[in-house]
């Protein structure tokens, strides 16, 4: 995995974090692909249209209660059998603004302390680094945040990521010109 840094210092926490939001948003770089092909600004209709035809193929499926797409990830290092799920976030006009993502082991049990979100985590976010490169990613503390929390940033696209629960990690994908309007690059 990357380098995780800790933003310390004698500036407020939730300050270091919207100091890396400027720089991202100020460099202009602009991110906007997705894992399997799809695109930040991608409508409501082409999220299904492409989960359609990968369906057929039997690359993804859905999954639990149909609330997600589910995606197993493979030749992972341990040999532990890892589901990906996750599905668009659209805003009101049908338009993919970002992705909502849980990670969680197959085989996990309460018994199965080794298949615990915790020990899922760096595995996650190497995988999200592998999908998604450019900086890696950060521990952040901020007010209101009541877990250990990660972030990414390149340009535009910000990736969260924590324990969710014993099971599960989550992570969120955000277009940070639809959090931030006013932060957008003027040369994009």
């Amino acid at each position: 995995m990357g380098s995780l840094l800790l933003f310390s210092g004698a500036c407020t926490r939730e300050s270091n974090y919207n100091r890396l939001v400027k720089t991202e948003m100020a460099n202009g770089v602009y991110s906007d692909s997705l894992k399997f092909g799809l695109l930040l600004g991608d409508t409501k209709k082409t999220f299904f249209t492409k989960f359609w035809e990968l369906n057929l193929e039997g690359v993804i499926s859905h999954g639990p209660k149909n609330d997600f797409v589910a995606y197993e990830l493979k030749n992972t290092p341990e040999g532990q059998r890892i589901d990906h799920l996750f599905y668009g976030i659209f805003n009101e006009d049908n338009i993919m603004t970002g992705l909502d993502m849980r990670f969680y082991h197959l085989g996990w049990a309460p018994w199965n302390t080794h298949l615990f979100a915790k020990e899922l985590l760096p595995k996650a976010l190497d995988t999200l680094e592998l999908w998604y490169p450019g900086n890696s990613f950060v521990k952040i503390e901020a007010e209101g945040l009541a877990r250990e929390t990660f972030v990414k940033i390149d340009g535009n696209r910000q990736i969260i990521a924590y324990v969710l629960a014993d099971k599960e990690i989550k992570a969120v994908i955000t277009d940070l010109r639809e959090k931030y309007p006013e932060l957008v690059a003027t040369n994009e």
